[in-house]
C-alpha cells in the first residue's frame, strides 16, 4: 500500500522572518529533495491539506485564544518573544494543521497506512498560549481528532523531537486514551525546561506520560536503547489503535539549537522501529509529522531518512556534513543506559511489564 505524502508549497508562509531560525523554506527544500530521491516512484500519493476550520483548532485551543491569534497577526503582536506572530501567520498555522488532521484521516479511514503530514509537530502550543515557535498545536488536535471523530480508543504519541512536546503533555496529562512517550534532550539542559522522568500523569493517567530525558551528546545508539527498552515494550502493553510519531531534524549532531548526536542513519532507525513496532500493535497504521529543525543543510536529508525507515525504502541518503571527528556511534551510551533504567523503575508503579 502506498503512503499518503500531505505537502502544499504555501506551508513556507509558515515562517517567522528573517534572523529567526524557523523559516518557512525548510518546506521547499525538503520536497525539492524528497521529489529528487523518489522521482520514479510509486510509493507515495501527494495530498494537498486544506486549512483547519475553527472547530478543528477547538478541539484543543480555547475561543478567546484563536481570537487573539487571529488579531495578532494583524498587528504583528508579540506575546511569546519566540514565537512573534505577523500578518499571514495564522493562516500558515491553520495549513499545518489542516495537514496533519489529512494524514491523520487518510489513516484512520484506511485509504493508506502510513500518512505523513508535512510541516506538523508543532507541539509547544497550549490551549491558552503560543510558544517556542507553535502557534496551534497540531498533534494534540490530530489526536483529539483521531479520539472524537474516527472514534478511535486509544492513540500512542511519540514525540522525538529534541524539546520536549509540553504543549502535547499538558493536553493529555489526565487522559488514559493517549500514551505520550517523549524521548528528548535532558530538560536541565534545554528549552521548555519540561519533560523530566517524574512527570508521569495525572489521575486515571498516571504513568501514560513518559519522558525519556537523555543526555546531551546522545547518540544513535541511545536512541535505539529507549525505543527498543522503552517505547516498543509500551506499544505492545498499551496496544494502540495507530501511532502518532513527531519529531524533525534537531536531533541532529549539526542542529544549531540543541546537543544530540543522531546521524541521518539514526533518523532512518527511528522510522524503522516505529514502522516494526506498528506492525505488531496497530496493523502498521502510522501518523508521521515532520517539522522541526535548524540547520537548513541537514534538514531535508534527516527527514527524508525517517520517512525511509518508515516505508522500508533503501533510497540512499548521504550524511550532509561530517561526522565529529569522536566516536559519535558510542557518544553517552552508559549515561543513557542509566537514564532508561530510572525510566523502568518510575513506570514500574504503573506498568507491569517485564523489561
Amino acid at each position: 500500500m502506498k503512503a499518503a505524502l500531505v505537502y502544499d508549497e504555501a506551508l513556507q508562509r509558515y515562517d517567522f522572518g528573517p534572523g529567526h531560525p524557523f523559516r518557512g523554506d525548510r518546506y521547499k527544500d525538503f520536497f525539492t529533495l524528497f521529489s529528487h530521491a523518489f522521482a520514479d516512484s510509486s510509493l507515495f500519493d501527494i495530498v494537498r491539506p486544506q486549512p483547519a476550520h475553527e472547530e478543528d483548532l477547538l478541539l484543543v485551543h480555547t475561543p478567546s485564544y484563536i481570537q487573539r491569534i487571529i488579531e495578532g497577526c494583524k498587528t504583528s503582536s508579540i506575546f511569546d518573544t519566540d514565537t512573534p506572530l505577523h500578518p499571514g501567520l495564522e493562516e500558515a498555522a491553520r495549513l499545518v494543521v489542516g495537514s496533519s488532521l489529512t494524514a491523520s484521516s487518510l489513516v484512520a479511514n484506511g485509504r493508506y497506512k502510513i500518512g505523513i503530514g508535512i510541516g506538523g509537530g508543532l507541539h509547544h502550543a497550549r490551549p491558552h498560549k503560543e510558544a517556542g515557535f507553535c502557534i496551534y498545536n497540531d498533534v494534540a488536535i490530530a489526536v483529539k481528532s483521531l479520539l472524537e471523530r474516527h472514534h478511535m480508543n486509544k492513540v500512542l504519541v511519540l514525540d522525538t523531537d529534541v524539546h520536549t512536546g509540553d504543549g502535547t503533555a499538558d493536553v493529555f496529562y489526565r487522559d488514559p486514551r493517549v500514551l505520550l512517550v517523549d524521548i528528548h534532550q535532558d530538560p536541565r539542559t534545554l528549552y521548555p525546561g519540561k519533560g523530566f522522568i517524574g512527570e508521569v500523569g495525572g489521575g486515571d493517567a498516571a504513568g501514560f506520560t513518559v519522558n525519556v530525558p537523555l543526555p546531551p551528546g546522545a547518540s544513535d545508539r541511545a536512541y535505539r536503547l529507549a525505543l527498543e527498552q522503552i517505547f516498543s515494550p509500551l506499544a505492545e502493553a498499551f496496544k494502540p489503535d495507530i501511532i502518532v510519531r513527531n519529531g524533525g531534524s534537531d536531533p541532529h549532531f549539526a542542529d544549531s539549537l540543541a546537543e544530540m548526536y543522531l546521524t541521518t542513519a539514526g533518523f532512518r532507525m527511528i522510522g524503522q522501529k516505529v514502522r516494526e513496532t506498528a506492525d505488531k500493535v496497530c496493523g502498521g497504521r502510522i501518523v508521521d509529522l515532520l517539522g522541526s529543525g535548524y540547520n537548513p543543510q541537514v534538514l531535508p536529508a534527516a527527514w527524508l531518512s525517517l520517512i525511509a525507515g518508515l516505508i522500508n525504502s533503501d533510497v540512499a541518503i548521504e550524511e550532509p556534513l561530517p561526522l565529529p571527528k569522536n566516536d559519535i556511534e558510542n557518544n553517552m551510551v552508559e549515561e543513557s543506559r542509566r537514564v532508561i533504567a530510572e525510566v523502568k523503575r518510575v513506570l514500574g508503579e504503573y506498568w507491569s511489564i517485564v523489561w
